[in-house]
């Protein structure tokens, strides 16, 4: 039987912060798929070179670079516009800020020119979906595309674009919006009940050994949060809320460690010094993902107070939720986006409102208060990841879904 051949079409691959989109690409090999990535910005190239080692012929990967700023897009024009297609990809009234943004222009010239063949096209965010079905317009890719939808896609950019989805909830053939909020949202907007299907990003649960957590004899609470430190994670709220559980609670022996980096990781470092955490905060920066496992196996509880932000970026259902749930860490999490999908109030942890830093204080004043509930919560969370967000069987439903769409051309 041959193989089915599946294209990613991708921003940045790979990319540190999108994991969860390479290990889509590995467990589709795995069950007998040849992938192809077609990116539009190359990664980190020590990762790609890994892959191509343990996957060999099975993975490919071609890159279409397109400059972020528009000046070096309208540099690259005069040479664009002597290749094929190039007047279509300026179709505004076809293809929107793809055309006038110059994008589809320099992608459709860095293309490979070799007469595309049938495969079944997944694209992941909203916006490279609909990039998909211009590219498809225009003749250089064939086949049918399904597009999976996120967080910032469903929210900031449809903040700003509203109708930026029209056409490709016409033209696109399957949605896979990764919660039932996305999934309510995008059918809202015209998608199709039938061919609108929750599609998870899970974590391979049995990587991970679930651990029940206690308290020693005057050990402190050791909170933790990992993830970007930028506004939509919410660390400026878990900084007050901590900064409340020693001050207005009184709860004193506490410790809070947080992982990652980003744009706000200065301000957040000064903004701890002001309320007088400089000695009981620790901020790690970038941790290499066994040390990060290292710091999760030490600490009680998993913080993590998504919110809206400003620009209207919200999350999807953040991996590093599922990740701690499933090393059995309860966890303290806002209303926010699909989080209350995965994590259930007082079973796996504690949920607030998103922004409401002094509930997130009581909340934090409430658990570490109760050691006792933590093995068991600890428990439920794990349960839950494994029932419900384990990645190997959301692989097995991804091949069984683009099996299904790729058949519909016939053989």
């Amino acid at each position: 039987m041959p193989s089915l051949p599946v294209s990613f079409l991708v921003s940045r691959f790979p990319n540190p912060s999108e994991t969860f989109i390479q290990a889509q690409v590995e467990g589709l090999i795995e069950r007998g798929a040849s992938v192809e990535i077609h990116a539009l910005a190359a990664g980190d190239a020590e990762v790609l070179g890994a892959l191509r080692l343990k996957h060999g012929d099975k993975l490919k990967a071609f890159y279409a670079p397109i400059p972020k700023g528009f000046g070096a897009r309208l540099a690259l024009a005069p040479g664009a516009l002597s290749k094929p297609n190039a007047m279509a990809t300026l179709n505004v009234g076809e293809f929107g800020d793809d055309a006038s943004s110059l994008r589809l222009l320099v992608a459709a010239a860095r293309w490979r020119r070799e007469a595309p063949e049938r495969r079944v096209w997944l694209a992941h965010y909203g916006r490279w979906g609909r990039f998909a079905t211009a590219l498809r317009d225009l003749g250089l890719i064939k086949g049918r595309i399904a597009t999976v939808f996120h967080g910032k896609d469903m929210s900031a950019y449809l903040k700003k674009y509203p109708n930026a989805y029209s056409k490709l909830l016409l033209r696109g053939d399957l949605f896979l919006p990764i919660s039932d909020l996305w999934r309510d949202k995008l059918m809202s907007l015209g998608a199709p009940q039938a061919r609108t299907l929750i599609h998870r990003m899970g974590v391979d649960a049995s990587r991970f050994e679930t651990k029940p957590r206690t308290l020693g004899e005057g050990e402190p609470v050791r909170f933790i949060g990992v993830g970007r430190m930028v506004e939509k994670k919410g660390f400026d709220d878990a900084l007050r809320a901590f900064a409340s559980l020693r001050r207005e609670h009184a709860f004193s022996n506490a410790t809070l460690t947080l992982i990652g980096d980003g744009e706000l990781r200065d301000y957040l470092q000064n903004f701890a010094t002001s309320l007088n955490l400089g000695g009981v905060v620790k901020f790690t920066g970038l941790l290499p993902h066994a040390e990060v496992a290292r710091e999760l196996g030490q600490a009680h509880v998993f913080v993590l107070p998504s919110k809206t932000a400003a620009s209207g970026d919200m999350e999807g259902i953040p991996v590093a939720l599922m990740e701690a749930m499933a090393q059995g860490l309860p966890v303290l999490a806002t209303r926010h986006s699909g989080t209350p999908e995965l994590v259930e109030h007082e079973v796996s942890g504690l949920i607030c409102n998103e922004g409401d830093w002094r509930a997130l204080s009581a909340n934090m004043k409430a658990i570490a208060s109760a050691p006792e509930r933590w093995a068991a919560m600890g428990q439920a969370g794990a349960s839950r990841v494994r029932s419900e967000f384990d990645l190997k069987r959301w692989n097995d439903k991804l091949f069984e879904r683009l099996s299904g769409l790729y058949a519909l051309d016939g053989a």
